[in-house]
């Protein structure tokens, strides 16, 4: 009798655990998608009381129509897939080559004299007005939405490496430097742990400008394949419903990114360096 007991107890524990994880992760999917369930609440109530013409604001059911016919034909997967892979490669690249700049100038006095003033400098500069360059350098093709990608990238994880060089603690480098930490050692084993931390925002940062980066390139080079043409060919058409669905694509996938790539980075280095309000 007291294991038949026991046996229905520890089912019942089980089924009381599975209910609280299961509110709570209903909680957390409201936390996180109230406001986009707001918009589309609010998109819609204007469409459905007709307050803006349909050929300027087609209803969400439409789009998603749009969007599921899209990926029926698979057309869309492929543009997708394109885009993805461009953008990861144009990332990479102006990553690598930002964060290696950013460590030298912020290493060096002279580098930093003469390099940081001319990045500042291009920051100021729309990524998009490099393209003409891009276009007359390398054709009018995907290697020149490629270059400006990551350009793109590059400007801001370049000064995001620089800064983070200079919030390193001067009595730190003191120490590895006494300890007898000189050249690549001291840059591999002191400098670049301690400004991980601060490259992961300039992770996201990049991520976000390599985005703008190759939309812009490649709605004006509409000849290689990506999401970027799909949305001049919907404004030339006058689909709207084809620009609005290809939009919330590009929306989608960069929640997913936040959420599933970089948050979680930036959770780990914070639990792993031992950052206060790490969570």
């Amino acid at each position: 009798m007291s294991t038949a007991a026991g046996g229905a107890g520890a089912a019942g524990g089980r089924a009381v655990r599975a209910s609280r994880g299961a509110r709570a992760a209903a909680i957390g999917f409201l936390r996180r998608s109230w406001f986009v369930l707001l918009i589309l609440l609010v998109w819609w109530l204007v469409t459905a009381a007709g307050w803006v013409d349909p050929y300027k604001l087609p209803s969400p059911g439409d789009v998603l129509g749009t969007l599921g016919t899209l990926l029926t034909e698979r057309a869309l997967l492929v543009d997708l897939g394109a885009t993805l892979l461009r953008l990861v490669e144009g990332w990479a690249i102006g990553v690598v080559a930002g964060v290696l700049l950013g460590i030298l100038t912020g290493g060096s006095r002279v580098l930093e004299d003469g390099i940081r003033p001319v990045i500042a400098g291009l920051q100021a500069v729309p990524t998009i007005a490099f393209l003409p360059l891009a276009i007359l350098w390398f054709g009018f093709n995907g290697t020149a939405v490629l270059a400006i990608t990551a350009f793109g990238t590059f400007k801001p994880m370049a000064l995001a490496t620089y800064g983070a060089m200079h919030q390193i603690s001067p009595t730190l480098l003191m120490a590895g430097r006494a300890l007898g930490a000189r050249g690549l050692f001291l840059q591999r084993t002191l400098v670049f742990p301690a400004i991980v931390p601060s490259l992961v925002t300039g992770l996201k940062m990049g991520w976000s400008f390599a985005w703008r980066a190759l939309m812009a390139a490649e709605i004006v080079v509409t000849g290689a394949a990506g999401l970027g043409g799909v949305l001049e060919l919907g404004r030339e058409i006058g689909a709207i419903d084809v620009v609005m669905a290809v939009i919330l694509v590009i929306l989608v996938v960069g929640i997913a990114t936040e959420q599933l790539v970089f948050a979680r980075l930036e959770r780990w280095v914070n639990r792993r360096w031992g950052l206060v309000g790490a969570r």
